[in-house]
């Protein structure tokens, strides 16, 4: 794909968006999701009180529907245990998230989310799902699923990479 400029923004305002050498659309999937990272932080922050980590927890937690291990709600949200496990304490000392003895292996509990939780979640979720409608906004309907088709493309190529133990990035 040729380059757009050699200059570190372009008219999107979107600094990084052009640089020479990384003008490839997955560059770009990243550079957004970076941008909807920050933006999200702060309303979490600001609106729910919230860490990112612990709003992870909340909608990992509340889409298993008899509740997760740490390690479960860790697989699910892409993060690393320790940050996980830092989540949950917070999130348990703020009463949303509750702990329950795993029968099937003593070692590690069951995370459920109890009322109030489940209320922060319900609340929160429909604040973001209003963030990212006003993302797609200006796309038609064939155009947001055209988009996501093919970013589920793209999502086969990188399991298979996973997969295939293929972890370069070069």
């Amino acid at each position: 794909m040729p380059s757009r400029s050699n200059t570190p923004g372009d008219p999107l305002g979107l600094p990084g968006w052009a640089i020479k050498g990384l003008d490839y659309p997955t560059f770009r999937i990243g550079l957004l999701a970076k941008v909807m990272d920050r933006l999200t932080i702060r309303d979490l922050m600001e609106v729910d009180g919230l860490t990112y980590a612990e709003w992870r927890v909340l909608v990992r937690l509340a889409a298993v529907e008899d509740g997760g291990t740490p390690g479960r709600v860790a697989e699910l949200a892409w993060a690393d245990l320790a940050e996980v496990s830092r989540a949950i304490g917070s999130l348990e000392h703020k009463g949303l998230v509750e702990r329950h003895r795993n029968a099937k292996d003593r070692r590690t509990s069951i995370l459920r989310l109890t009322a109030s939780g489940r209320e922060q979640h319900e609340s929160t979720l429909s604040r973001r799902n209003g963030f990212h409608e006003r993302l797609l906004a200006a796309l038609t309907l064939d155009e947001r699923q055209q988009l996501d088709s093919l970013l589920s493309k793209v999502g086969s190529q990188l399991r298979e990479a996973m997969q295939g133990g293929d972890h370069s990035t070069a």
